[in-house]
């Protein structure tokens, strides 16, 4: 990994070119109707016959969203038994995956999809199922430069030390992965930086084993690796998505070094 010096001289460096730049969420974010993520593919699309469904809360809303790809969403409150025949697998911005059933109600005023975990009821009899992947359509400019930063929350148990006071961000956008102002796998480039913030949110303790190699303790490497996290997450937001004109070279070898931070990560 870089030493805490190179990362120290590259922000630096980096706050030079972009004049002063401070690093800040759209203004126009407010707009978009998500939860802080995106879908990136549908890897299952599942049919089966009519099955019934209640809420697993019948006294609380339940999201409800206008496209499998998730990117809208209202909440259904009165709707006390939706009816549903199919059911998709999406992965999402962070990697994470999960299955949404395409539901409506009985007079079909009301539809949409919604988590299965908010539902209670039995599938039906399977009729079809693809595992054709299918990504998300993401090459609509307007859209795409509309940036969402959600503070990662602790998931795990992992221990923690009062220094581990890092803020990371969940990335959300819908930035194309093979076209985006001219450069291919910008989406790739926020997928691998939400995957090291969710480490280091999750296992801040994940770099000790390769920092006790470099004589350095666990402060000095939990710096070491929000510095570089910080440092590309500008890169990004500031440099990559706000340029006119793409710099591939730049995506590249971004994607590469955090990756190696990422393969040395033990938890």
């Amino acid at each position: 990994m870089k030493s805490s010096v190179f990362k120290s001289v590259s922000l630096i460096a980096l706050a030079a070119a972009l004049g002063g730049t401070s690093m800040a969420t759209s203004a126009s974010a407010k707009s978009v109707k998500t939860k802080g993520f995106r879908v990136t593919k549908i890897t299952k699309n599942t049919h089966y016959q009519k099955s019934a469904y209640t809420k697993k809360a019948p006294k609380t809303g339940v999201t409800i969203y206008s496209s499998r790809y998730l990117s809208k969403h209202t909440t259904s409150k009165k709707t006390k038994t939706f009816y549903s025949t199919q059911s998709v697998r999406v992965v999402k911005s962070t990697g994470k995956q999960a299955t949404y059933r395409y539901v409506t109600n009985k007079s079909k005023t009301v539809k949409g999809w919604i988590w299965t975990g908010n539902l209670k009821g039995k599938q039906g009899k399977t009729t079809s199922v693809s595992n054709k992947t299918v990504i998300a359509p993401t090459t609509n400019t307007k859209i795409a430069n509309k940036t969402i930063l959600t503070p990662l929350g602790k998931t795990t148990s992992s221990k923690a030390v009062k220094t581990d006071t890092a803020k990371v961000y969940e990335i959300s956008d819908a930035v194309s992965n093979t076209n985006y102002k001219g450069m291919k796998n910008v989406g790739k480039l926020r997928d691998t930086l939400n995957k090291l913030a969710s480490i280091i949110k999750n296992h801040p303790d994940a770099w000790d084993a390769h920092g006790k190699k470099h004589n350095q303790d666990h402060k000095q490497v939990y710096i070491e690796v929000t510095g570089v996290y910080e440092y590309y997450l500008t890169t990004y937001t500031n440099v990559i998505k706000d340029s006119n004109h793409g710099n591939q070279d730049l995506v590249n070898a971004n994607i590469t070094e955090l990756q190696a931070y990422i393969n040395e990560a033990k938890y």
